[in-house]
Order: structure tokens, then C-alpha cells, then sequence
């Protein structure tokens, strides 16, 4: 380093094996790779102690980036313009309050959550893979405790956008793989051995019988539950034509099957947002500084050589103003927009304004009695479901069901959480509105929606990420074939200035709407600050495809 911060080592400086492999992940060029760890974040780069450093955003990158600067030896402060760190990962509890934008882009009260104490819900991220490593390096160094989140269970529920029925998932999936194999057996004419041998696989994958036939399977369920003295009788196969025309798949039906789902996950003991606070308590301890409610007004990079970045924030109506030798924005693309920026490339300009926002709604609702789990009690006709998710073609799209506290008196499901068109839709309606629709889409799975004693309509929440402040969508809508997005995503790797502004989180990132892609994303800038990575992106970068990471459509 030079005597004023400017790091000494050229663009170009020799990158390491880890390194490399980080580089490889962020350009895009890792394919699943990139959903995984690429080892210890790369030493040898010459911290600049003392330094300044302004990060802006309090968000999972914006944490990850202050606590790792801080660690080295930065001067790190932190504006959130919100009263609370997390961005997207939040956590709903009793007493919590949500704000919108209105039709006038005011923020204005939705909810106030009411929920029991002890009682909560994740209104952000939900669910941790077992190959976003990063994520469960930090819970493991910093003492986040995890349990299973259950993703997937026979017993969740299909309601087929095309069929007024709803179905358990067991007889869904076998009866449809025995219809399928069944199909296959007849087209297989030859003698041969390894004809023979592809029959039997069939014989077995599809439950069919001696003579190539499906007929039903145990695999599919009972009609009724095993009795003493009274034998269970297996459940008939729902008819082929049935399956087909119900559109089922067409209902993400096969999501779960996913690279990035899997039956079994993780979720942090009693929130997500316990994974946010303990990024914000080490950032502390390491010395990094927190400024809430700061609402950041203007960005400015010096003339010249570019080495230092001056900002401008309000706070209790106040202006106030800071330098510092960098910049890590974690402030999202939407909400950058509308930052006034001075001294920034017209590619960088032009580069945010490509790509826009998913929108994407999520409902809460306490239930006070979990019917779900089945009928210990014989109150309920619901067969035991412990956790996963049912799939419906109603504008809900899904409804989780919670991994933890089982067996107990009450719970909270996630009675909604859609994309695109139906989170337009939803989002449009007013609170009270969407809690309606929610329930509606709800009783079509359980009944037991219908009764407001069991899920109460005054302790329903609901959220519209992209009306929420300083939010204004769920993640980066990145399209893989988009020549536009492209460039974006390629100038937005490298700094602006010639190394002073930086920015980072998962809208940058492979993982676009996983904390995985924010923390790879911080991890990324860090080591470029650092001089380890290159400042200049690749010549070839491929551009995230959002739709199949966030929704597990292809």
C-alpha cells in the first residue's frame, strides 16, 4: 500500500488457487459449482489498517463485508437507512412493525404483527442448502444454532391449477411414475439380457405387476389408517388422464427435486434473522461502526485518480455527510437508482438500470391449533404432515408448513409466497384484501382455514417486497440470454472509479435471492479490496438465470 490507502499491486496481480476458484464462481463459469463452497477466503493480500471504509446497507453482504474489513483492520461504517440490519432477511415477531410504499411512495403501516410471543416467521429467506457452505461456516463460527427445515413430505398437499381437487403428494408422484413405467414396459419388445434387465428396473420403479402393469401401489398410500384387527385398505391409483389434465407439474410440483432444494435443509433455532445478528455482533467486536437510519442521499467519487468516495445521508432529518478510501454499496439496484450519483461511468449507470427487481409476496398466519399434523385427538380429517410445503395452482402458489415446535398447541405457516404475475396481483390488493385472498387459496388445501378462532384473521401478516422501503423487490430478475444483462452483470463486477466503489450482494452474484449469493458476493469484493482478486471482471461472465435458482423453473 501507498502512504494514502492506494493499493500498490497492479490490476492484473497473480491470483491464487482459492482465489481463482472464487473468481470462477462470481463470473458465472462455475455452473453448480458456484452453489458451493470454493474454500478459505484467499490470503496474501496487504490489508491497509486504518483505512476507511463505508458500507452501505446493512443487508447479509453488507454484514458479511463489514465484519471481514473490520477483521483486517478497516475503518468500517455501516449506513442502513432502515432502524434494523437484515434487508431481506427478516424475521416477523409480535409488536414487529411493516411498511409499504403507497400509491404516492410514502411509507405507511401494513401490519403490526400480533403474533403469541415465542411465535414467529421469516418473511425473507427461509431455508439454508447443505452446499451454501459460507452460510453454514458463519452459523458454525458464530455460534447460530440450526435444526432441519423440512422441504418435502409425502403427506404435503397438490391442488392441479387445472383440476378442482386436492391430493396428497404420495399418490401424485407413484401413481404418475407407475403410469409412466407402465408406458415404457410396452414399448420394450426385444429378448435380449439387457432388455430384460431394463423391465425388471421398470417392474420395480413403477410398482408394476407380473404383467407390466400398474394397478396401484402402497406407495401411494391407505384409505384408511392401520386398526387393530382391521387391515388397511390401499389407496385405488388416481386415473392417468386425471393426472394429466390436472396440469400438476405446472404447480412446481417438482421444485424440491432441485439441486438447490432438497427434502431435508436448515433454518436457524427461533429465526433466520439470529444469522443477521450475529453478523452485526462480530462486525461490532471487530470495530466496526453502525449508523441506523441513515438514508442515503448522494455518492460521490473524487475527481482525479478515483481512490476516494464521499457520501451524503439524512438521519432524524438532519444531513450529514462521510469519505472514505471505499465504498461498499449493498443498497440494491432499484434503490441505487434513485441515489444521486456524481462521477460514475455511464456503463455503471446504465449497467443498475438493466435489471430489475422480482416481485414476490409472502402471508403469515398463526394458527392456534396445529391441524395440520394430523388427528392425534380425532379433531381433525388431515393426514400428519411435520413440516414441508403443499403446491397449489391458486395464487398463494405455496403453503409451508413449520419445521420446529412439533406437537405442540399453536403455529405459524407461510400461507403464501408466489412470484411474477400473482405477486402483482397480490401486492395490489390492499392488507386486509390479501389475508382474504390468502385464506381462500388456504381452505382450498384445509378446510380448517375457514374456522377465525383457529387461524385468527387479526394475526395475519403479509408482505409485498417490492413495495417495501428501501427494498423495492425480492431479487435481481437476471436473464441468462439477455444481451443487456450481459454487460450489466460484467460491468458490475469491477469497481467504479479506479478502485474506490464497489458493489455487493446477491443481486451481483450466481445465487441471486440466496444469502449464500450475498455472502460469496461480500467475500468477492473483499478480496478485491485486498488486491488479491482482479479488479477487471473476465472477458467472458454468464449471467444468472433467476428464475430457475429463486422458483426452480425451467
Amino acid at each position: 500500500m501507498t502512504p494514502n490507502g492506494k493499493k500498490s499491486a497492479p490490476v492484473s496481480a497473480p491470483v491464487g488457487d482459492s482465489a481463482k476458484a472464487l473468481r470462477h464462481a462470481m463470473s458465472g463459469l462455475a455452473g453448480p459449482q458456484a452453489t458451493g463452497w470454493t474454500g478459505a477466503m484467499a490470503s496474501g493480500g496487504i490489508p491497509c489498517e486504518g483505512a476507511k471504509v463505508l458500507v452501505l446497507g446493512a443487508g447479509v453482504a453488507g454484514l458479511t463485508a463489514a465484519y471481514e474489513l473490520s477483521s483486517l483492520g478497516y475503518e468500517v461504517t455501516v449506513l442502513e437507512a432502515q432502524h434494523r440490519v437484515g434487508g431481506r432477511n427478516r424475521t416477523a415477531r409480535r409488536g414487529d412493525e411493516l411498511y409499504e410504499l403507497d400509491k404516492d411512495g410514502k411509507p405507511e403501516l401494513t401490519h403490526t404483527c400480533a403474533f403469541d410471543d415465542g411465535l414467529y416467521l421469516n418473511l425473507g429467506p427461509g431455508r439454508i442448502p447443505y452446499h451454501h457452505r459460507r452460510v453454514l461456516k458463519y452459523c458454525r463460527d458464530f455460534g447460530v444454532e440450526l435444526e432441519p427445515y423440512v422441504m418435502e413430505t409425502t403427506a404435503n398437499l397438490v391442488r392441479p391449477p387445472h383440476a378442482p381437487v386436492t391430493w396428497p403428494k404420495r399418490r401424485v408422484a407413484n401413481d404418475t411414475r407407475g403410469y409412466l413405467a407402465e408406458k415404457l414396459a410396452e414399448t420394450l419388445v426385444s429378448q435380449d439380457t439387457f432388455t430384460g434387465e431394463l423391465r425388471d428396473l421398470l417392474r420395480v420403479f413403477g410398482a408394476l405387476d407380473t404383467n407390466g402393469k400398474y394397478r396401484g401401489s402402497t406407495r401411494s398410500g391407505y384409505l384408511n389408517t392401520p386398526e387393530i384387527g382391521e387391515f388397511p385398505v390401499p389407496a385405488p391409483p388416481l386415473s392417468f388422464e386425471d393426472l394429466v389434465n390436472s396440469g400438476f407439474w405446472k404447480a412446481r410440483f417438482y421444485q424440491p427435486v432441485d439441486y438447490l432444494w432438497q427434502d431435508t435443509m436448515f433454518q436457524p433455532v427461533g429465526g433466520m434473522d439470529h444469522i443477521v445478528k450475529a453478523l452485526a455482533r462480530e462486525a461490532k467486536r471487530a470495530g466496526a461502526t453502525f449508523v441506523l437510519g441513515a438514508e442515503v442521499t448522494g455518492i460521490e467519487i473524487a475527481e482525479g485518480d478515483g481512490t476516494r468516495v464521499k457520501v451524503g445521508y439524512s438521519k432524524g432529518g438532519s444531513d450529514y455527510s462521510a469519505e472514505a478510501r471505499y465504498c461498499v454499496s449493498n443498497i440494491p439496484f432499484p434503490v441505487l437508482l434513485g441515489v444521486e450519483r456524481t462521477n460514475f461511468s455511464e456503463a455503471f449507470c446504465r449497467a443498475i438500470d438493466a435489471v430489475k427487481f422480482e416481485k414476490t409476496c409472502k402471508v403469515g398466519w398463526q394458527a392456534n391449533q396445529r391441524f395440520w399434523e394430523g388427528d392425534l385427538d380425532r379433531t381433525y380429517e388431515t393426514e400428519g404432515i411435520y413440516g414441508g410445503i403443499s403446491w397449489t395452482g391458486h395464487n398463494i402458489t405455496q403453503l409451508w408448513y413449520p419445521s420446529n415446535d412439533y406437537f405442540s398447541d399453536k403455529g405459524t405457516l407461510t400461507g403464501a409466497y408466489n412470484f411474477q404475475k400473482e405477486a402483482g396481483v397480490l401486492g395490489d390488493l390492499t392488507p386486509e384484501k390479501r389475508l382474504k385472498l390468502a385464506r381462500e387459496g388456504a381452505i382450498e388445501l384445509h378446510p380448517e382455514f375457514k374456522n377465525k378462532e383457529v387461524v385468527p384473521e387479526d394475526k395475519g401478516v403479509s408482505i409485498a417486497w417490492h413495495k417495501v422501503p428501501y427494498q423495492l423487490g425480492g431479487w435481481a430478475a437476471w436473464k441468462p440470454k439477455d444481451k443487456e444483462h450481459m454487460k450489466a452483470y460484467k460491468q458490475l463486477l469491477q469497481p467504479e472509479g479506479s478502485d474506490a466503489f464497489y458493489v455487493t450482494g446477491d443481486q451481483i452474484s450466481p445465487l441471486p435471492g440466496w444469502q449464500e449469493g450475498a455472502m460469496m458476493s461480500a467475500q468477492y469484493v473483499v478480496q478485491q479490496i485486498l488486491g488479491i482478486m482482479p479488479l477487471s471482471a473476465p472477458e467472458e461472465v454468464a449471467v444468472p438465470d433467476s428464475v430457475a435458482l429463486t422458483q426452480g423453473l425451467h
